[in-house]
């Protein structure tokens, strides 16, 4: 199970750290994009070379990384790769792929999610359908990442002030991946995330769901959130992967969040 595979390699990595591995081209925007000693002339191969190469510097600051889908649409063939050196290196494999579509259509994404090698992926509860997809899932080994109350500022229109049955969406959610038995769920650490709201999560999911947090970085979340978070997963981007030295970078994150654990 995703929670067992969890503890381990926090354990064996000492470290809660995921990175967001969301390379983009340099002909896709004009900055943050992948450096040009890494280009070339297909862009297969220089995702491929980026990739591998932010995986192995920072391995051993990190217990997971999570490749985003839509970096790599073009040349999905490539994640299978990128998966295996992800757990190479002794480190959780997560595809940030946001599932949600009708039963037929997400059991296809499973089949592939799990031929490429991936050890979980995160799920868009608004379908409805989390328990059967939790159920499949679970019959292909395979964890699933709830996104329960995001870091995006949309989020507090769409998941705090909006409610079901009374309650607010997020806390709707959370109970949703209780009942369903969900491995983890994606919660923000930005500003408009109340700490009575992480821990109002925490209480609904229960002790061994996994807390994917997001926002800590150029988004301006609060590291010192994390504590409330019983088995935290917390995620960097474009903070370590686009710095000069990534290793470097993410070693003083690895050095601060020791403060709050």
């Amino acid at each position: 199970m995703f929670y067992e595979k969890y503890l381990k390699a926090t354990k064996d990595k000492g470290s809660f750290i995921n990175i967001n591995l969301d390379p983009a081209l340099p002909k896709q925007r004009n900055e943050k994009v992948i450096p040009d000693r890494y280009v070339s002339k297909e862009d297969s191969e220089t995702l491929l070379n980026f990739s591998l190469d932010i995986i192995e510097q920072v391995s051993d600051y990190c217990c997971a990384i999570k490749p985003n889908t839509q970096y790599y649409l073009g040349h999905t063939g490539i994640l299978k790769k990128i998966a295996k050196k992800i757990q190479e290196e002794g480190m959780l494999a997560i595809l940030d792929h946001k599932l949600s579509d009708i039963g037929s259509s997400n059991g296809s994404a499973l089949y592939w999610i799990k031929e490429m090698g991936f050890d979980a992926f995160t799920f868009s509860p608004f379908a409805g359908n989390t328990q059967t997809t939790v159920e499949k899932a679970h019959e292909n080994n395979l964890g699933v990442i709830v996104l329960t109350l995001m870091s995006n500022p949309e989020a507090e229109k769409m998941m705090i002030a909006t409610t079901v049955n009374g309650q607010p969406y997020h806390l709707h959610i959370a109970k949703t991946v209780k009942e369903a038995e969900a491995d983890g769920c994606v919660v923000g650490l930005t500003g408009f995330v109340k700490d009575t709201y992480i821990k109002n999560i925490q209480k609904a999911v229960g002790d061994r769901v996994v807390f994917l947090l997001q926002g800590v970085g150029p988004q301006g979340g609060q590291a010192n959130k994390i504590r409330y978070a019983r088995n935290p997963l917390v995620s960097l981007g474009r903070a370590v992967i686009y710095s000069d030295n990534p290793r470097k970078a993410v070693k003083g994150y690895y050095d601060i969040f020791k403060r709050y654990r």
